[in-house]
């Protein structure tokens, strides 16, 4: 067959498809995984590479694509294939169906499903046998609600063990309201686009000058009947060729240094019509060579550009280094006796250290190549470091906890626990002083640009430019919060940022959430965000991190949630990681927002942990940018423990986990069963009458009352006390290991039962109390926080029922301590609920 009629005989196929799942009778897009020349059908967004699997041969009698689910029944937690985003009407009837096969198949939970809005309610096919052929397995469901009318799709497993395949799967609407209601909104996002790959488009090296942009989208007709051009400013047209894999190598040896518009056209060459273009700001640079022979890495986020001795003189000495890309430095002179007119001076600027300065330390951003460091005054024999750094991010500064029991998070406290180790704030507040002392210590601080609705890319673009992060002169920037790699929106916000107007070259960072799975409108978001702000723009990762039974899981977990998605942006877009930050969530405050799940885990491990990897696993070298996103969403003791690790890791750049100078382990074992999973296990139990103390299940109070996000249905398992009249009930637990002379943190969870239940907003301090015979209270550090919110935008508002928090840290006398909960002090009838106990070190 004549290769040109073959492709125009796949066009027509795939535009009947398109037309037919645009017409209500399969609402997925590519329901039967065809991909070419991806790695991945690129609709669908899997859990993790390893445990997902794709074929394009061997489906149902032997033909057809399939994706697979695989585990070894060990803890991996959910392995999924998705699709999101799709428009249904609740009420409507839909049928959702699929070839399945099964070989050793086993799950706590597994499913094909529609889910809505945040999968809090889902329906579908969950039964399924052990060992199957290819079977047609179908669920016809009546629809639910969901915020927006947003659904999606997921194939998915809970710690599966065996194997369970996929092939082609449909949903599709059963009555007139829901084909006529129903859509995809990838149907219009499509389209082809050119896409820069690399360099970046405004750091194109004067002594190399190409760039590689490449074509995504199937062409109508044959290859051959097509041709590119491109133009630079007002330069006549030059054919381009393009590569079987749609790559163009545009040979830029004639450009003058500088600043200048490329063009890229591809159209058809008998008819003219224009099948893709694209304009873009480009620039032609020097780049000077760096020597790195005196660079030393110490880590994948940090490498000692200079370590020298400094004496005593009476006259500037000069040293120099060479800073191996555009980014921070750390710059530190170790001295006990700091002279008066004591300056540090980076190529002849104001001086970044004096004798005033904090800690003798800086941080600046520089651009790469060889710098000069000037040091006069000093005295006796000092110690002078300069490392590479990545960009250390918080979000937010000079805000307080929402539980205010935990003190002032204000300048001062900034400056006591996390200036030391941070380049870039975002969002907050700066008051006062804290302003041009910020500035003056060179740190950048960004606005939060609220991006939602991403609807119409010309508005999106207007906001953008309106945003106080673009017009005020206290911001360098903003941060756009937040995009989804699930969410066809994302072309939109692609568009509205290829477009945007920044005369002053102000930073513009991009929050994203999930792994980008589909090719042609994911790289070009990623090219979009990474080239923004003259390839200074930054793709933040939402890196939050949700802890595991133990710690093997916690690593098996990590690489599927952070490796796995820096294992993506590396592939999809070259060098990704440069323009890319890891921020990972250090917020752990129940009642508020928490990630802190399991009261067995002590949660400062498991953050060293998601430092550590990326500090030291390959695929993370060159890493632009680190820190976190929900500083007043912690404790005191995990927001200074979280500064911390980044002094370890992205300052000092060490290797080692820091949980180990401290003696932390990731499950501390102290007390056993702390949420009562396995009901009184573990506890003495000792009722005031029978049946006055019994573990109980209240569906989403973990979730919605105690605000564990994400955590699934932990927390919704407790104990129960119900007060007597005579005498209180007790429990109590001997814990075991303690150190004495050390201190120690312990946390749990009360409430009235009753008003849990039936949603009654009463809040007051319920009584159940701990008994800690013998030991230090450290009352500064010790409280019960009531929550008496009436309803919070991150919780349910039908949730009324409230929480008491209670925290004790104390200094251990013996290596036992015996942990006795008693009702005492609640009303006779009272019915009083207990859970999150939790027993950890504390770090002072």
């Amino acid at each position: 067959m004549n290769r040109c009629v073959l492709v125009m005989l796949i066009a027509g196929v795939f535009s009947h498809a398109v037309a037919a799942e645009g017409d209500g009778r399969n609402l997925l897009f590519d329901g039967r995984f065809d991909a070419e020349q991806v790695a991945f059908p690129e609709f669908w967004s899997r859990s993790n590479a390893d445990k997902v699997v794709y074929q394009r041969t061997g489906g149902p009698e032997g033909a057809g694509a399939w994706v697979g689910l695989r585990g070894e029944g060990d803890g991996t937690g959910t392995v999924s294939v998705r699709q999101y985003d799709l428009i249904l009407v609740p009420g409507e009837t839909y049928k959702i169906s699929a070839y399945v096969r099964t070989k050793g198949f086993a799950s706590r939970s597994a499913g094909l499903i529609v889910h809505n809005n945040g999968w809090f309610k889902a329906d579908g096919v969950r039964d399924f046998p052990v060992d199957s052929e290819w079977t047609l397995m179908e669920k016809t469901f009546t629809l639910f609600p969901s915020t927006g009318n947003q659904y999606g799709v997921a194939m998915y497993a809970i710690d599966p063990a065996g194997a369970i395949d996929f092939a082609d799967v449909k949903l599709e609407p059963l009555t007139e309201r829901g084909q006529n209601g129903s859509s995809s909104p990838w149907l219009s996002v499509m389209g082809p686009r050119l896409v820069p790959l690399q360099p970046r488009l405004n750091q194109i090296p004067s002594d190399k000058p190409e760039l590689t942009l490449k074509l995504f989208g199937s062409l109508p007709d044959c290859r051959d009947m097509y041709q590119s051009t491109v133009r630079v400013d007002e330069d006549d047209a030059v054919l381009q060729a393009i590569a079987e894999d749609g790559k163009m190598v545009v040979a830029l040896s004639g450009v003058t240094r500088g600043d200048h518009t490329l063009e890229a056209v591809v159209r058809h060459r008998e008819s003219g019509e224009v099948y893709v273009q694209a304009r873009y700001p480009i620039s032609v640079i020097d780049i000077p060579v760096v020597d790195r022979t005196n660079i030393r890495p110490l880590n994948n986020l940090v490498a000692e550009l200079l370590n020298r001795s400094v004496e005593e003189a009476a006259e500037p000495q000069e040293f120099s280094f060479v800073s191996p890309r555009n980014g921070w430095v750390f710059v530190a002179l170790a001295t006990e006796s700091p002279g008066t007119d004591l300056a540090v001076r980076i190529d002849g600027s104001e001086p970044v250290i004096t004798a005033t300065t904090d800690r003798l330390e800086a941080f600046r951003e520089l651009p790469i190549g060889e710098h000069r460091i000037t040091i006069r005054g000093n005295k006796g024999t000092s110690q002078l470091r300069v490392h590479a750094i990545p960009e250390i991010f918080d979000y937010p500064p000079c805000a307080n906890s929402h539980v205010p029991e935990n003190g002032d998070y204000g300048w001062e406290f900034m400056k006591k626990h996390i200036l030391y180790a941070v380049t870039t704030l975002n969002g907050g507040r700066l008051p006062g002083e804290a302003l041009p002392e910020a500035k003056a210590r060179g740190l950048k601080w960004l606005a939060n640009f609220n991006v939602a609705p991403v609807d119409d890319p010309e508005t999106v673009r207007k906001r953008m430019e309106q945003h106080a992060g673009m017009t005020e002169p206290q911001y360098d920037g903003f941060t756009s919060d937040e995009l989804f790699f699930g969410r066809a929106s994302i072309a939109a916000y692609t568009k509205a940022l290829w477009g945007l107007n920044n005369p002053h070259n102000r930073l513009v960072y991009t929050w994203i959430v999930g792994k980008p799975s589909i090719a042609s409108v994911h790289t070009d978001f990623m090219s979009a965000c990474i080239n923004a702000s003259k390839g200074r723009g930054r793709l933040l990762f939402e890196a939050y991190c949700h802890p595991q039974s133990d710690e093997s899981a916690a690593a098996a977990y990590l690489d599927d949630h952070v490796t796995e998605a820096m294992r993506r942006f590396n592939a999809f877009l070259p060098n990704a990681a440069s323009g890319t930050g890891i921020i990972f969530g250090n917020f752990n405050q129940i009642p508020i927002i928490s990630l802190e799940h399991d009261p067995g885990v002590d949660f400062k491990y498991f953050l060293d942990m998601q430092v550590n990897l990326i500090a030291n696993h390959p695929e993370f070298a060159g890493l632009a940018t680190t820190g976190y996103w929900g500083t007043y969403y912690g404790d005191e003791e995990l927001v200074r423990w979280s500064f911390k690790l980044m002094r370890h890791y992205a300052v000092e750049g060490n290797k080692d986990m820091l949980s180990s100078r401290y003696g932390l382990k990731y499950n501390p074992g102290f007390l056993a069963n702390g949420d009562f999973l396995d009901g009184m296990d573990g506890w003495d139990v000792a009722p005031a009458a029978e049946g006055a103390i019994r573990p109980a299940t209240i569906d989403g109070y973990g979730k919605n009352v105690q605000a564990r996000w994400g955590a699934g249905r932990a927390g919704d398992t407790v104990c129960l006390m119900t007060r007597q009249n005579d005498r209180p009930n007790r429990i109590s637990q001997t814990a075991k290991g303690l150190e004495p002379g050390k201190t120690y943190c312990l946390q749990f969870v009360t409430a009235d039962y009753d008003d849990v239940v039936e949603k009654k907003h009463d809040p007051r301090q319920y009584g159940i109390d701990v008994l800690l015979a013998g030991v230090e209270v450290l009352p500064e550090r010790s409280f019960v926080h009531i929550d008496r919110r009436k309803n919070h935008h991150r919780h349910d508002p039908g949730y009324l029922g409230k929480v008491n928090l209670h925290r004790i840290v104390f200094r251990a006398r013996n290596e036992t301590q015996v942990i006795a909960f008693s009702d005492e002090k609640a009303e006779p009838g009272e019915t009083l609920a207990i859970n999150f106990v939790q027993l950890k070190a504390y770090v002072e």
